[in-house]
Parts: C-alpha cells; sequence; structure tokens
C-alpha cells in the first residue's frame, strides 16, 4: 500500500506497440545521416584538417557498438520504462544524480530545438532552394532574421504535430521520412560514387568561373583555404586530428540512445532495446564509411579538408558562390544544371532537411517522457504524468516542449544566435548524459540500491571473462567518452565552448539537485516517502 502511495500512478497509461523497425527508426533518426555527414565534413575537418575519415570511423563503429548497445540496450532491457536515463541513473547511482543529470538532458533536448530549427532553414532549405534555381525564395530566407524565425517556428510546429497525436501516427510518419531521408542520402552517395577525380575538376573549375571566382579553381581553392586558415592544408593524414574528428563523427554514432525514452512502448524489450541500438550505429557506420571512400575519391584528400574548412568558417572568398562548400553543394555541382541534375541534388538538399525536422519531432518524444518519468516518482506536478487517453500521450508536456521551444527560437535569432551552437551541445551530452549513464552500467552489477533490479535482469547471467557484460559495455563505453571529452576540452573544439556555455551546464545541474530536494520534501509533508520508489521500477 505504501509503495502505491509513493508512485503517482498505479499505471503508466503508455502502450506497448512499437515493433524492431520502430525502436531502430527512433535511434537510427536520431543519427541524422544526412546533416551529421555534414557535420562531420564541414564541423569535423573545419577544426581538425588533418583528419582521416576512414580510420575515423572504423574506430568510432568499434567503440560505439560494443559501448552504447551493451549500455544503453541493457539497462533499457532490465528496466524497461519511459524516460530515459533518468530511471537507470537514480536507481543504480542516487536518486540525487538521476534528477540532476536528467534535468541537463531535458534542458539539453530543448536546446536541440534552438540548434536544429535553424539548421533546417539554413543551409537546408535555402541551399535546397538554390540547387532548384529558387534564387528568389533562398534570399528571402537570408534577408532578415524575422523569415528565418517564421520558418524555423512552422518546422518546429510540425515536428509536434508529428509527435503529440500519439505513438502509432508518429510510427507511420517515422518510416516516411526515414527511406524519403535515407533514399535522399543515397543518391548523393551514387552521384559521388561515379563521379571521378578529373570530372569533379572540371566541373568545379566551370562552376566557379561561372559564378565570377576564377581565383577558386581546383588548385587555387587550396591556396586560398590555406591563406584563410593561417596554415597549410595537410596534404596527408595524421592521427591527433583523426581522433579529434571523432568528436564532431559522434553525432553519426552516439545517439540512438534516444530508443531508451520509448523503452517502456517497444515490444519484446530485452530483445528489442539492445538489437535496434546495435543496427543503429551498424546502419549510419555503413554510410559513414561508404562516403568517406568515395568523398576522397572524387575530391581529393587536400580539397575535401579545404573544403570542410571553408564552409565551417564561412571564409569570403566563396561569398559569390552560389551556395557554400559543404559535401551536398559538392555533389550538386557534380550533377550540374540538368533537369535531372537538379532533381538529384534537391533531393540530396530535401534529406538534410528531413532528418533534421525528425530531430525536431524527437525531442517532442524524449522531453515529454522526460516530465512523464519524474511525474511518476513524485519528483514533479502531477499533471507531469497526464496521459490523454484518446492518443496514449502525454499532450500537456508536448504542448510545455512546444512554448519553451519557441522561446528558445526567438532567443536565438533576436537576441544570442552564437551562443551554443553544434559541438557545445555535443560536449553538454558527453558529460551530463553519455558518461553518467556509462558509469551507471559499469556499477549496476555491484550496486546494493539496484540489487532487485539487477537480480530480475535478462542480462544477469552475461559475462565476459568472469566480469558481467554490461560493466565491459560501461568501461569501453568511457574510454570512448573520454577520448571525445580530450579533445573536446583540450584541443580545438573547445574553442566552441564559451564561458557562457560553461555557467549554463553547471547550472542546470544545481538547479536539478534543487528541485530534487523541493519535491523530496513537498512529498514529505503530505506522508510520502519518494525513497520507497527508488529501490523498484515504476508500473508499467
Amino acid at each position: 500500500m505504501a509503495e502505491q502511495l509513493a508512485y503517482a500512478r498505479k499505471a503508466s497509461g503508455l502502450v506497448r506497440g512499437l515493433s524492431m523497425l520502430d525502436a531502430f527508426a527512433v535511434g537510427f533518426m536520431n543519427q541524422g545521416l544526412t546533416p551529421s555527414i555534414w557535420v562531420v565534413v564541414s564541423l569535423g575537418l573545419g577544426m581538425f584538417m588533418g583528419a582521416n575519415l576512414i580510420l575515423a570511423t572504423i574506430i568510432s563503429i568499434v567503440f560505439t557498438a560494443i559501448g552504447f548497445p551493451l549500455v544503453w540496450g541493457i539497462l533499457g532491457g532490465s528496466m524497461p520504462r519511459s524516460g530515459g536515463e533518468y530511471i537507470y541513473n537514480s536507481r543504480i547511482l542516487h536518486p540525487i544524480v538521476g534528477i540532476a543529470q536528467s534535468f541537463g538532458d531535458a534542458i539539453i533536448w530543448l536546446m536541440w530545438i534552438y540548434v536544429l530549427a535553424p539548421l533546417a532553414v539554413n543551409p537546408g532549405l535555402t541551399m535546397t532552394f538554390e540547387f532548384a534555381g529558387w534564387h528568389g525564395p533562398a534570399a528571402w530566407l537570408q534577408e532578415g532574421h524575422f523569415h528565418a524565425f517564421l520558418i524555423a517556428s512552422v518546422l518546429n510546429l510540425i515536428g509536434f504535430l508529428f509527435v503529440v497525436f500519439g505513438i502509432k501516427i508518429f510510427s507511420r510518419v517515422q518510416k516516411i521520412v526515414m527511406f524519403f531521408g535515407i533514399g535522399g542520402c543515397t543518391v548523393i552517395g551514387l552521384v559521388l560514387s561515379f563521379t571521378s577525380r578529373a570530372t569533379f575538376m572540371s566541373r568545379w573549375d566551370a562552376w566557379v568561373i561561372a559564378n565570377k571566382s576564377p581565383e577558386l579553381t581546383y588548385h587555387k581553392f587550396i591556396d586560398v583555404v590555406a591563406k584563410a586558415a593561417g596554415h597549410p592544408v595537410p596534404t596527408h593524414w595524421s592521427l591527433v586530428p583523426t581522433l579529434g574528428v571523432m568528436v564532431a563523427m559522434s553525432w553519426l554514432f552516439a545517439y540512438s540512445y534516444s530508443i531508451s525514452f520509448i523503452a517502456g512502448e517497444v515490444k519484446r524489450p530485452d530483445k528489442t532495446i539492445i538489437l535496434s541500438n546495435l543496427f543503429a550505429i551498424l546502419v549510419p557506420g555503413a554510410f559513414m564509411l561508404w562516403f568517406s571512400i568515395i568523398m576522397y575519391h572524387a575530391f581529393g584528400f587536400q580539397f575535401l579538408s579545404a573544403s570542410g574548412y571553408a564552409d565551417q568558417n564561412s571564409i569570403k572568398a566563396i561569398a559569390n558562390l552560389p551556395w557554400s562548400t559543404h559535401f551536398v553543394g559538392l555533389t550538386a555541382v557534380i550533377a550540374g544544371s540538368s533537369f535531372f541534375g537538379k532533381l538529384c541534388s534537391v533531393i540530396g538538399g530535401l534529406s538534410y532537411v528531413a532528418f533534421t525536422l525528425w530531430w525536431l519531432a524527437l525531442t517532442y518524444l524524449a522531453f515529454p517522457r522526460i516530465m512523464f518519468a519524474w511525474g511518476m516518482d513524485r519528483m514533479g506536478p502531477k499533471w507531469f504524468t497526464d496521459i490523454n487517453p484518446r492518443f496514449a500521450s502525454p499532450v500537456k508536456t508536448h504542448v510545455l516542449c512546444l512554448i519553451l521551444g519557441e522561446i528558445l527560437l526567438a532567443l536565438y535569432f533576436f537576441v544570442f544566435p552564437s551562443v551554443m551552437q553544434n559541438i557545445t551541445v555535443t560536449g553538454m551530452q558527453i558529460t551530463s548524459v553519455f558518461g553518467v549513464t556509462a558509469l551507471a552500467a559499469l556499477l549496476f552489477p555491484y550496486s546494493k540500491r539496484a540489487r532487485g533490479v539487477w537480480e530480475s535482469s535478462p542480462y544477469r547471467t552475461w559475462k565476459f571473462l568472469g566480469i558481467p557484460v554490461v560493466t565491459w559495455g560501461g568501461a569501453v563505453n568511457l574510454v570512448y567518452l573520454f577520448l571525445l571529452l580530450y579533445f573536446f576540452v583540450v584541443k580545438k573544439a573547445a574553442g566552441a565552448f564559451t564561458f557562457g556555455s560553461t555557467i549554463l551546464f553547471v547550472a542546470v545541474w544545481i538547479a536539478g539537485i534543487l528541485w530534487y530536494y523541493f519535491w523530496k520534501s513537498r512529498s514529505e509533508a503530505v506522508g510520502v516517502d519518494v525513497s520507497l520508489t527508488y529501490g523498484e521500477l515504476p508500473p508499467e
């Protein structure tokens, strides 16, 4: 009876209706294939020009295909409840840690709206319009902050509508968007696969000359970028930048963890969660390996590195070009101006938009379920646990997410557009989410607090060299994360992490701790001991 009083509801109200394909799609779509390859090439090579993308991809696949499925799959299969890593960390480590890091993750999901909706507009829609020859709409998007804010808000609303009406509608639309997104990325890959270096050089030279930039012909372009960078563009790869580019490459490999937010809504969670995590890493890994090989073949090592730097840093020399030198734009140069060429380029651009748009939808999947999990443990107002009976969806917290997301978009476009961009949010996620949860996985079999959960886990007999497999997974994951963190903090990527970003990172953890003590004391005032909730799992 006391335990029933401790939880806010006797049943979650969420329905286990998602298949393996649905769960895979949630994890895979959060890896963001096309825009994440753009991040690797432009942002990654922009910071680490001497990187070897092929080797970096192989290393990333080895680390993440071992660590992430074992950490997130075993924790999710052992504690199959919707709400993300809050469930795991609060049961294994401590409720304060669970709330504090989950509070940080909630803010991070909101910040992804702040980061990704603008990217969907520019370069997403902007480059797509340029590829189609629609220069007017492309210019309109770039004329002022209000136009971009308006379109970003429309995309944000669309992401909300994809999710708010329930998981069944969400899963149907997700399959369509995933099919289109993968298809568009495949078109880019096929264009590059059948392009020789000589063909690219001739088409690039013709393109820059036609756009009144003869100083940017193939060989001159590398020299122009070298002058802008203040150092030569490397002619061959080296180990340090290869490891460094893995920070940007984590966008392709570390984000299948989003499956944990729907763990209470998948069928056969003991198998589904771990396998869908694995496949959601291997598929983008295969694409990145393919693209690394064909981009080096078509563009050349030096030119690809230079193009990434030019795009990331928006160097003045490329201002006359109709679109930037990101890998989608380079593919459009190859495809040409024929109807079929423009069609291929537009499909590639829309693939970028599709994945970016779905990132917004996944925020509306994750953020409300974080609130829901808190509410179930009486770590928030009871309306956090309200599930609309018609849609089996937490509609109220979806609306809250929409309002907060719009506020952040307004701040981005009208107040401080340069703060907390791209790689910075990644740094917060490495520390506040992935690192803490990897530590929880490492300690899971040995935690007295989680002993009951571990003893009922379907993976308790999984051992390697006498050590539980989940502990191995946590250790491998921590090595990978420490590697990323080293290059984020010590090397160039730290430049993106501003003082204001650091303050925000610390502040959200402090806010999470205060949130815990407030709701703990409030529950005790009405005679409920919330400590009872943290030795068991919430009801299904």
